[in-house]
């Protein structure tokens, strides 16, 4: 899986036909569940997010890394965490046309995840979808093999509407067989009531996780302010 993961990093690296790049800077006070994933000792995280989406000549890359400061059960202040995501397009690599309906088309979708301690690999299957009144409306389905728990399936929906107004909502889930975990994002585009050239977003983000698997259980509810710059 490591291999077919290099091999498509390096095809994302091909001509661009579309990217989009975005800091966020969010704060809550509410980590206070028992799960070590999110939660810290007194409740206050800080977390600044660089997020990068791009189409290639093949697919599309997506990632992200969370730079994070609170202090957690272990002591530790400060921690990064990253994904990244490359798909290839079936219907690019075959030169046929996979729509049918509302599907828009098929994906060979792989993943990495990386943490202080913890890496996972992900591969599988996914698709776009048009739906209306959604810029992205996307399934993937994975097999999942982590360092620190049994092979697993993750399930991901990734969403993100239309603006109305000014205001979007986005946001993923990741469901396998002993967690889930979603953010949420419900944001404003100041660019709607100020005129504003660069886009900037100010909202919240919902978190909400919970773990159980082997007796072992762990839940997070947390709100977080946001601002959100892209470019």
């Amino acid at each position: 899986m490591r291999k077919i993961f290099l091999f498509l990093f390096l095809s994302s690296l091909t001509l661009v036909a579309f990217e989009t790049t975005n800091v966020q800077l969010l704060y809550g006070e509410n980590f206070k569940g028992d799960s070590f994933v999110f939660d810290t000792l007194d409740g206050k995280k800080t977390t600044i997010t660089f997020e990068h989406f791009r189409t290639f000549t093949y697919g599309d890359f997506y990632m992200f890394v969370d730079m994070l400061d609170g202090k957690k059960f272990d002591g530790t202040q400060q921690e990064v965490y990253a994904e990244i995501a490359p798909r290839l397009s079936l219907s690019k690599i075959s030169g046929s046309n996979l729509s049918v309906g509302v599907l828009k088309d098929v994906f060979i979708a792989t993943q990495i995840n990386k943490g202080k301690e913890y890496v996972a690999y992900l591969g599988g299957i996914g698709a776009d979808f048009e739906v209306p009144g959604f810029n992205v409306f996307s399934l993937n389905l994975y097999y999942k093999s982590e360092n620190i728990e049994d092979d697993s399936f993750q399930f991901t929906p990734v969403y993100s509407t239309k603006e109305f107004y000014g205001v979007h909502f986005e946001g993923f889930v990741d469901v396998t067989s002993r967690d889930i975990s979603t953010q949420n994002q419900l944001l404003y585009n100041l660019d709607a009531l100020l005129g504003m050239k660069e886009k900037v977003y100010v909202g919240a983000e919902w978190v909400f996780y919970n773990y159980d698997h082997n007796r072992v259980r762990a839940n997070t509810t947390a709100t977080q302010v946001m601002v959100k710059y892209q470019f």
